[in-house]
């Protein structure tokens, strides 16, 4: 069975010859190949070499895309400032006042902000890969595209007036979501075209350690569904990310529609699979910083067997981490989440 064997079947919730292990390893692979971060993120022939260079000193069954955040967003208009040896960042937000999003128009995937880059980095993993190894995507959600585009604070107040009944821009607010909506699946259809087979969605301002769970049913739930809807069922699988603890909007979660939930290490896995493991697939939930990043192979090794006891012992689960692998991760601990499946 290869690796793309695997994880497909798991994605169906259909038993598997082992785990497949799926680690959230995006840029830290530029240490293979001796890239700066800066490189990294704006050459997606450096995303795919660094990709497949990991992919080969771990054995893992899903190679990461995904890097930086702020790639659609700059589709927009949003101006950036990159860094050599770090991600970039936001200058400043695009929108001064709400009413602006009148302006905005949905950028195209193949012309607009950075997206270009990512969609040659799937194009040249799937022409190695393809065949073999499972190509997961990148792709921020509207949420996050909208927070950026606005300003995260000033998003975020706006959201809790309303809510209040203190704010009169809900419809404004409504009209950046669905425009942002508009866009991320535009690109996640750009990503199926070039060849992933699983298509993400990064939704972190999401969280309900952000937002209460009133608020991600009435702003960010019908937008997932509304993109999930619109990408399921041509070929590829999806998988949604919100960062925290999301025990409180677990149910939620499983209805957008996503394939695949990426569970973070604050959540109790166990639990996450009793209660929606029948809906979904799951991936998860090592700690990437106290595991992956400070820890011994061997610590990993633990609390790898921790997540498949958990989860693992049927069908439906990856092994994974629950965010992204930091950049200076030991790529032995990475091997020893394979290992440990074998």
């Amino acid at each position: 069975m290869t690796s793309l064997d695997r994880v497909c079947k798991a994605c169906r919730r259909e038993p598997t010859d082992r785990v497949p292990v799926g680690p959230f390893a995006g840029f830290c692979a530029a240490r293979l190949t001796g890239v700066s971060l800066r490189q990294y993120v704006t050459d997606g022939r450096a995303i795919a070499e660094a990709q497949i260079a990991l992919q080969r000193e771990v054995g893992h069954d899903i190679v990461v895309t995904a890097a930086d955040t702020y790639y659609l967003a700059e589709g927009f208009g949003l101006q950036v400032e990159f860094h050599e040896n770090a991600l970039p960042t936001a200058k400043g937000p695009l929108l001064t006042e709400l009413k602006e999003v009148d302006r905005l128009r949905v950028p195209d995937p193949q012309r607009d902000g950075r997206m270009t880059v990512y969609l040659d980095a799937v194009r040249l993993l799937s022409a190695t890969l393809g065949d073999k190894v499972a190509i997961r995507g990148t792709g921020t959600g509207p949420f996050s595209i909208a927070a950026y585009l606005f300003g995260m604070q000033r998003f975020l107040m706006t959201l809790a007036e309303i809510e209040a009944g203190e704010d009169e821009d809900e419809r404004h607010v409504h009209q950046l979501l669905s425009m942002t909506a508009e866009a991320s699946t535009a690109f996640l259809k750009a990503q199926l075209e070039a060849g992933a087979h699983i298509l993400y969605l990064g939704d972190s301002l999401a969280s309900a350690d952000m937002i209460s769970p009133a608020m991600f049913r009435r702003f960010v739930l019908p937008y997932h569904q509304q993109i999930f809807a619109q990408v399921n069922g041509h070929g590829a699988f999806t998988l949604l990310h919100i960062c925290g603890d999301n025990t409180p909007i677990l149910d939620a979660l499983a209805e957008t529609g996503a394939d695949v939930l990426e569970i973070d290490h604050k959540m109790n896995l166990g639990s996450c699979k009793q209660k929606i493991g029948n809906r979904v697939c799951l991936i998860g939930n090592l700690d990437p910083v106290q595991t992956i990043l400070h820890g011994t192979p061997e610590d990993v090794r633990r609390e790898s067997r921790r997540c498949i006891e958990q989860a693992g012992r049927d069908s439906g689960f990856i092994l994974g981490t629950g965010c992204f692998v930091p950049y200076d991760s030991p790529v032995e601990n990475l091997r020893a989440m394979v290992e440990i499946t074998l």
